[in-house]
């Protein structure tokens, strides 16, 4: 590297890094390239060696219905991530933060950033994200990788090939050298090269500009050429190539300057670093389906062959029928063969047909084994007589896995993602004075409808101080209770207004709660439903449970806010017998 030019640098360790396998036991070498290839061609249903434009090798996939299990198990959506202020004398902040986080969140769609890290963890479990300096990172996507640490993502300098089309080329000038840009554009070609097709060019109808992003400590005099040999700082380099008039390549540098660390710029998730220690990507569900796919394959491949070869082959010694084809003769018709040379079939039954289909089910079956896919995640009946609690159980258990690394790519949200780069985003904003609406829980609702009216009663109080008339507890009390009630029936979504700087000297030690696991929403109703039965039918009243028949509602996907008036009602009391005067 010392002795080198960025240029050389960058060319120099993108072919090794497509060649060069790092050990990982005595047995076992691993290559990041063809491990990303092979990822993304088990997970598209696709042969990983070999053409099959002809469909001449059959392909039963039984990878995408467990995977697309893992992305519905493993997936929660912003809903779940709740920010609050750590602090007990600004709960209102804390209580403003939670209500502004979903808008806000839905607004830069961070519900398909979560996606986008769910499915390339169980894809590759390695998820790169970049930090663009926007209230939503980037997902880097593993195929533009020039290269990297093989054994540490995040341990050495990372290079990304991108390719611009002219319109999002020019959007750099300015940031970066505008001369350059224009040489680079008027030097490149109609093609776009693909990584995991070994760089070979797709043609477009318009030009494409592949441009390396190389950052990480790198040799200081990069930067500055008077600098000290043998000594490193943090750098980002823009460069690209272009073929020159001797046939040589040659470079163009779009940008160089000094960076920021690279743990500022890049973090990655990697769930299994036990197993795969020693490699940058952990051991992803899509991985451990390699073999059961393989092996389905080749049964597949065998079950061809032998319905390739099942002919209808008929036989005689008869000069008068032998060497035709019988596909001539008409329907009905019949023949009538020579004295002992009578025409006879050949058995051309398919053997072990019933094995080869055993042994798909079996591969079929090991697949789902290891991605933790039951058949009621698939979507299929349980077996007849089978009880609703064991199937509930057998589901539970066999997600153990999924919650198992939702927990994981949830604290990664919290503890990295949001605390590192999301949160300043969003306090930055919130402090500009936002006005937002946002649906309150019936909790919520009352809460805020008490300290509301609370101080609307002691305006009230004032007033009538002021005008000299007398004040009542029960009057007040009546009037609390009326204003309470239209500010309930006026409905759950209310309006946040001026908060303008709001956060400034509030604490900025913001965490976030990230849910690792979901409810049965369905399993919970019922469960309250036969709880608050039991309860009605022993007599207690109905508003002595308004919190289990508020989450009832709430888990039945109704409203609470639309049947206060009868959950809180106070229950009538039972008439008293009239005692009778003798």
């Amino acid at each position: 590297m010392d002795t080198q030019s960025v240029f050389e640098y960058i060319t120099t360790q993108e072919a090794s890094f497509r060649t060069d396998r790092i050990p990982l036991t005595s047995s076992k070498s691993w290559n990041m390239r063809e491990h990303t290839e092979r990822c993304k061609n088990v997970a598209n249903a696709w042969f990983n060696k070999g053409s099959n434009e002809d469909g001449v090798r059959p392909y039963n996939d039984i990878v995408t219905p467990v995977i697309d299990v893992a992305f519905r198990s493993e997936g929660f959506d912003v809903k779940d991530i709740v920010p609050f202020v750590d602090s007990v004398k600004d709960y209102h902040l804390s209580f403003i933060i939670k209500k502004f986080h979903p808008q806000w969140a839905r607004k830069y769609e961070l519900d398909t950033f979560i996606d986008e890290v769910v499915e390339n963890s169980i894809i590759y479990d390695l998820v790169l994200i970049k930090n663009i300096n926007d209230r939503r990172p980037e997902v880097v996507n593993l195929e533009t990788l020039a290269f990297c640490n093989q054994t540490d993502v995040m341990a050495g300098p990372i290079c990304i090939k991108h390719n611009f089309t002219i319109s999002e080329l020019v959007e750099y000038k300015g940031k970066w050298d505008s001369d350059k840009i224009d040489m680079a554009i008027l030097l490149s070609l109609e093609e776009k090269k693909v990584a995991l097709a070994d760089n070979q060019p797709a043609k477009t109808p318009s030009k494409n500009i592949e441009v390396y992003e190389l950052r990480g400590h790198l040799p200081a005099r990069w930067c500055k050429e008077d600098a000290e040999m043998f000594t490193y700082s943090p750098q980002m380099h823009v460069v690209c190539y272009y073929t020159g008039e001797n046939g040589n390549k040659e470079g163009i540098t779009l940008y160089k300057g000094v960076d920021k660390a690279l743990s500022e710029n890049f973090k990655a998730l990697k769930i299994d670093t036990v197993r795969s220690k020693g490699r940058a990507c952990g051991r992803s569900i899509v991985e451990r389906l390699f073999e059961p796919q393989v092996w389905n394959n080749y049964a597949g491949i065998r079950l061809k062959e032998m319905l390739d070869g099942a002919v209808n082959l008929l036989q005689t010694e008869s000069e008068e029928f032998g060497n035709q084809k019988i596909s001539s003769l008409k329907n009905n018709t019949i023949l009538k063969h020579e004295q002992g040379k009578p025409i006879t079939r050949i058995d051309m039954n398919l053997q072990n047909v019933p094995a080869l289909q055993n042994f798909q089910a079996l591969q079929e079956s090991n697949a789902r084994t290891l991605g933790s896919a039951s058949d009621a995640s698939l979507g299929k009946n349980p077996v007849s007589g089978t009880p609703f609690a064991l199937q509930s159980l057998i589901v539970q258990q066999g997600d153990g896995i999924h919650e198992y690394r939702k927990g994981k790519i949830a604290t990664f949200f919290a503890d990295v993602l949001y605390r590192d780069w999301i949160l300043k985003w969003m306090i930055a904003d919130i402090n500009e004075g936002k006005t937002f609406s946002e649906e309150l829980s019936l909790e919520e609702l009352q809460e805020i409808a008490e300290t509301i009216t609370n101080n609307s009663r002691n305006i009230r109080a004032k007033e009538l101080i002021l005008k000299g008339e007398l004040v009542t507890k029960e009057e007040l009390d009546a009037f609390q209770q009326a204003e309470k009630e239209i500010f309930i029936k006026a409905g759950n979504r209310k309006f946040f207004t001026d908060f303008k700087g709001a956060f400034k000297d509030a604490p900025v030690r913001v965490l976030v709660n990230v849910a690792g696991k979901q409810k049965d929403m369905s399993q919970v109703a019922d469960k309250l439903s036969n709880l608050i039965s039991t309860f009605l039918k022993s007599g207690v009243p109905i508003s002595a449970m308004a919190k289990p028949m508020n989450e009832l509602l709430e888990n039945s996907g109704l409203s609470p806010v639309n049947f206060a008036s009868v959950v809180n009602t106070p229950s009538p009391l039972p008439p008293q017998p009239v005692p009778v005067v003798a």
